[in-house]
């Protein structure tokens, strides 16, 4: 098993190139572009939870659309009906998300890795029943409008905004690099690798499961929440199963356990369908993905992220 340290190594040599593409972006003229950017990054989130969860415990979910809507949703009823600034009704989203996260898992960990997948599936399918069903409070199958993102009081435009999610990204993902290399992280590794071997290390794998899930949860309604901002506008169709299996394929594109793999599954995931489009490709999106995931199993079993481990080496 690759140490943590060694699996942060290689990457942080572009990092000040990346910083600095994100630094400038906002200069570039066209709100598109600044839109397309805010959208990866946003995802680049969520796929950070999900890796959380199936890179390090090795637990695949398929609820990622339901804790996404659910930031999403929150996000956007806490802001809108109770007047709360962005940043309140973003915390106050991701941890009902993370709390329905934590109480949905006790029933199903106890399954094994392809009926945890389905039941976590039903999640999604509930879910959207619910927010269907929700009358006013979500405005029932014709979604509901989210409030311009507002920051105590004061507007912020699509650069001011897109400032704010780049933040809420760098805090994220230093989350992320202190958990892998903390006891909470070496023991997901440590119950990815063997659970009765954990076990007789002394962990406790129910709780270290409840907490991968939690904060699974977490960081994609955190992502939930500043999607609703982001597009304006959320409904059920938009909290799809397409979209979890979404954030299973970033991490598996990008590099299932690697928090640098997280960034480059979502860049890829996200990025390359906008990219489609610009060139009129956008039918073949869905068959992108398949061929991804399916060229990255086999040639490259440790993601994208291991091109960079070997370029460094």
């Amino acid at each position: 098993m690759t140490p943590p340290a060694a699996r942060h190594a290689a990457l942080p040599r572009w990092l000040p190139l990346a910083v600095a593409a994100l630094v400038a972006l906002p200069l570039v003229p066209g709100g598109y572009v600044l839109y397309i950017a805010s959208l990866v990054l946003v995802y680049t989130l969520a796929s950070f939870g999900t890796n959380i969860l199936t890179g390090y415990t090795n637990l695949i979910s398929l609820a990622g659309a339901t804790f996404f809507g659910i930031g999403a949703y929150g996000s956007a009823i806490l802001s809108a009906k109770l007047g709360l600034p962005l940043p309140l009704a973003m915390l106050g989203a991701a941890a009902v998300a993370a709390l329905l996260g934590v109480l949905l898992a006790v029933p199903v960990l106890r399954l094994e890795e392809a009926f945890l997948a389905i039941a976590t599936l039903g999640f999604v399918m509930v879910f959207m029943e619910i927010a269907k069903g929700g009358g006013a409070l979500t405005g029932g199958e014709s979604g509901m409008a989210a409030p311009a993102p507002r920051l105590f009081g004061i507007a912020l435009g699509e650069r001011g905004f897109y400032v704010f999610i780049v933040v809420v990204l760098l805090v994220g993902l230093w989350m992320a690099r202190n958990l892998s290399d903390s006891r909470f992280g070496r023991g997901f590794l440590a119950l990815k690798g063997s659970e009765i071997a954990a076990r007789s290390l002394g962990l406790n794998a129910p709780r270290l499961k409840l907490t991968a899930f939690g904060l699974c949860a977490f960081y994609t309604g955190v992502a939930g929440a500043l999607f609703a901002p982001l597009v304006r506008f959320v409904d059920p169709s938009v909290f799809d199963i397409m979209v979890s299996i979404s954030f299973v394929s970033m991490v598996i594109i990008g590099g299932l356990g690697s928090v640098w793999g997280s960034v480059l599954g979502a860049v890829f995931v996200a990025g390359a369908p906008q990219l489609l489009t610009y060139v009129g490709l956008d039918n073949v999106q869905r068959s992108l993905y398949g061929a991804a995931m399916i060229l990255s199993l086999v040639f490259l079993p440790d993601g994208l992220v291991s091109l960079f481990r070997k370029g460094a080496r």
